[in-house]
């Protein structure tokens, strides 16, 4: 199975993790963003991902199918040379995060979608959302709140006295100030 994203990690000589990337932007030679770069697809197709980065001290770097952070963990490699998969992440007690477990929990919950888009962020965490361990390395559960009350909303349908103390002005602009308007 490849997720169309992963978190890439990269070790030191003794297979220990010292860094992680959780998403890296492209950008084309105007400067412009075009995308996100696909971590698994240039791992798949042999691409050396010091394409894509570089740590000092690192003799390697491979993608995960989380977003955690597993600095201090061990990289536990498997696969023919020039193809080899982190399989699993060790945490210093012991406990083991295994790559076959992650992508079988994945493919049951596509499953069980019945051909609609399956929420897996439970299972994989994402970018700017790691998934939070306890100190044994185990998932714990993320309790899940709205935004913060005090932010200010562009084009809130909800009055401002049900979301904070600061004013805003809820009020229609002129139609001729509508972008498009041709009226």
């Amino acid at each position: 199975m490849r997720l169309p994203l992963s978190m890439l990690i990269a070790y030191d000589v003794n297979d220990v993790v010292i860094a992680t990337l959780e998403v890296c932007i492209a950008y084309n030679d105007s400067g412009e963003a075009v995308g996100l770069v696909d971590f698994a697809a240039h791992e798949l197709a042999a691409g050396e991902l010091i394409d894509i980065w570089t740590v000092e001290g690192a003799a390697g770097s491979k993608t995960w199918p989380e977003w955690i952070d597993p600095r201090g963990w061990t990289v536990e490699r498997a696969g023919p040379p020039g193809k080899k998969r982190i399989e699993a992440l060790v945490h210093p007690n012991g406990h083991r995060r295994e790559r076959a477990a992650i992508e079988a929990a994945i493919e049951e919950r596509i499953a069980q979608a019945n051909g609609k888009p399956a929420d897996i962020r439970d299972i994989v965490g994402g970018p700017d959302r790691p998934l939070i361990l306890d100190d044994d390395g185990v998932t714990v559960g993320r309790t899940v709140s709205g935004s913060p009350k005090h932010l200010s909303l562009i084009a809130a349908e909800q009055p401002a006295s049900d979301r904070s103390e600061v004013p805003v002005d809820t009020a229609a602009p002129p139609s001729d100030a509508l972008v498009g308007n041709t009226g």
